[in-house]
């Protein structure tokens, strides 16, 4: 995966921007960044300068139109990870419980017609729009109690265990990624072939240990991965 960001130091914002601007002899207008850290108590600021401006372009300019089409004003705040998976976050503070709905089935909806927005110009681009950070308190949520199972996996000297909490579908991706750094995974939970719901209708997961062959084939994507990625930027050297 091509890096979508750096990460710079400085001992304030501006001379970690200098850092970056100076050696690509960039003026600040051509460059897209958060702050990552203001200086404090000797700890340096911190800036995240992204790589693809067009692409930052793009989400933050469907991102303000939705604002401006809701007539309310709001923050909007974009990061990136290092898989290049970009995350939105909208704070628009009174709107933020009725934008969230029950379960954040308003913000699924959300997330779902401004992702489309952004597909048809930029295919490539993967994007999770969230407001207050409701969808990213869940998924912490739900990693704090599969790292709680995995705990009690091994005190019981079990190989696979029951996921006995709600969970949404977006939520079992950041799960599942985070339980394969592992040696883990979550799959729906089958009886006879039949996939099982549980009273209330919901799917049921189980966290289960991957077997040596399926450790092995996750590596091998890792390492494709990480060559394509490396091929990639070594052509655009």
């Amino acid at each position: 995966m091509k890096a979508r960001y750096i990460d710079l130091e400085g001992s304030t914002v501006e001379e970690a921007l200098m850092k970056y601007l100076n050696e690509r002899s960039l003026d600040i207008s051509e460059i897209r960044y958060k702050v990552l850290q203001l200086p404090s108590g000797g700890s340096p600021a911190r800036v995240r300068i992204f790589l693809d401006t067009e692409d930052f372009d793009v989400i933050d300019e469907v991102a303000r139109e939705f604002l401006h089409r809701l007539g309310v004003k709001g923050g909007v705040d974009i990061d990136v990870d290092e898989n290049g998976r970009y995350y939105v976050n909208f704070d628009i503070k009174e709107l933020d419980n009725t934008l969230i709905g029950h379960q954040g089935q308003t913000l699924r909806a959300i997330n779902h017609l401004l992702s489309s927005i952004i597909k048809k110009r930029k295919p490539h681009i993967k994007v999770h729009f969230d407001i207050a950070h409701y969808r990213r308190r869940r998924v912490r949520r739900a990693i704090n109690k599969a790292i709680a199972i995995l705990k009690l996996m091994e005190t019981q000297g079990k190989t696979e265990m029951a996921y006995d909490a709600p969970i949404q579908s977006d939520e079992v991706e950041a799960v599942r990624r985070f339980l394969n750094t592992k040696g883990y995974t979550m799959e729906r939970l089958k009886v006879k072939g039949r996939r099982i719901k549980s009273k209330t209708g919901e799917p049921v997961y189980i966290i289960r240990k991957l077997t040596e062959e399926e450790l092995q084939k996750l590596k091998d994507r890792e390492s494709k991965g990480s060559t394509s990625s490396n091929l990639q930027s070594n052509t655009e050297r």
